[in-house]
């Protein structure tokens, strides 16, 4: 699935954006949109100036289904984002692992057919 339409809004609290890690930013999540489809993605990036580690990222996905959220703090803004991205791909995989046995388990069991019935036969009627 590739992200076309994908929206971006990003928050800056009490830091300047560079135009770099805004870039870098895109990529990280075009590069999820790979992987489901992403129809909005929401991203506040936070410096902390008395906190440490002082960088927060927030992360929130707007996906067909259940949203993804995820956020870290790190001491660089950029590890912050690798562990957000990191653990969004870990809840995305962890997902579709447990969508897998649901569509599998809604088969039905084979009709028994009369003893000496042909195969392609009607099944038995129930009395």
């Amino acid at each position: 699935m590739v992200a076309l339409s994908m929206r971006i809004h990003l928050r800056h609290l009490h830091h300047r954006p560079s135009a770099s890690f805004t870039a870098f930013l895109e990529k990280q999540l075009h590069a999820l949109g790979v992987v489901r489809q992403i129809d909005e993605a929401r991203v506040q990036l936070e410096h902390r100036a008395e906190g440490s580690p002082p960088f927060r990222v927030a992360l929130h996905l707007v996906t067909p289904g259940p949203d993804i959220a995820a956020e870290a703090v790190d001491h660089t803004l950029r590890a912050a984002l690798a562990k957000v991205v990191a653990e969004l791909e870990t809840k995305i995989k962890d997902r579709e692992a447990n969508r897998t046995p649901r569509a599998r388990g809604n088969l039905q069991a084979p009709v028994a057919l009369r003893p000496g019935a042909k195969p392609g036969a009607k099944p038995a009627a129930r009395r």
